[in-house]
């Protein structure tokens, strides 16, 4: 007996069905096929695929509407284009009907401030002739994202993960350079002012919720970068999008 895709409804076989990790069905070959290789659809629960799935419907309109007119323009690493004008980064998956033939592509579209991790990622990889050989990867992680939030890319072009993780670093003010000491050492004082006025609302008996966020966002300043512009752009191109 044929299951149900419980996404478009399609009757489906034991070779056209992609079991969920909630128990429910999806076919292969129509509602899978609209995912990011990437998405662990194994260990996915059906609420999680749909928000996958309409983020890759949305985020390929987004791409095809702010990012490929200007794709020569903007800061590429493998498949993560970045517009920090627009607050606004892609990730990219290219497909081919036959080979070379038959081009298009998918994308998820981020907001730049919602990349919370950026880390190098050292594989090591046996190739056929018994050689090792190290690959290095950059894993991203997002904040504030339903569906495909967690990737790695192996840089390429010439650019290394090093030079990737850099160029976030740069975008977000936190180098790790004498040239930021400043501005570091700026955050760290509101941070610890910010706590200490918490902690003398709290010991006087009064109400210290708003001074521990005021603290909290000072410290995540501290720790992730000034990231208020990017999302003042980021959240000005989305609404101005009506696709």
């Amino acid at each position: 007996m044929a299951d149900k895709c419980a996404i478009c409804g399609a009757e489906i076989n034991v070779f056209q069905t992609q079991k969920l990790a909630d128990g429910t069905c999806i076919c292969r070959k129509n509602c899978r096929a609209k995912g990011f290789k990437d998405f662990d659809f194994v260990h996915g629960s059906l609420p999680q695929v749909r928000a996958h799935l309409e983020q890759v419907e949305r985020g390929t309109a987004l791409w095809n509407h702010f990012f490929v007119p200007r794709r020569k323009k903007l800061e590429r690493f493998a498949g993560v284009y970045v517009a920090p004008d627009l607050g606004l980064m892609a990730y990219v998956e290219t497909r081919f009907k036959f080979i070379i033939f038959g081009k298009s592509e998918i994308a998820c579209v981020y907001r730049i401030a919602d990349l919370y991790d950026y880390i190098r990622e050292d594989v090591e990889t046996t190739s056929s002739d018994g050689k090792k050989e190290i690959k290095s990867y950059v894993h991203l992680s997002f904040r504030n994202v339903e569906g495909l939030f967690d990737f790695k890319v192996k840089p390429g072009n010439g650019i290394s993960a090093d030079k990737m993780i850099k160029y976030f670093d740069n975008l977000f003010g936190i180098q790790k350079t004498l040239g930021n000491f400043a501005n570091k050492k700026k955050n760290e004082m509101e941070a610890t002012m910010a706590f200490a006025s918490a902690i003398k609302t709290a010991s006087e008996g009064g109400d210290a919720r708003e001074q521990a966020a005021v603290a909290a966002e000072a410290l995540d300043k501290m720790k992730y970068g000034d990231r208020t512009e990017l999302i003042s752009r980021a959240n000005a191109a989305l609404e101005s999008f009506r696709g």
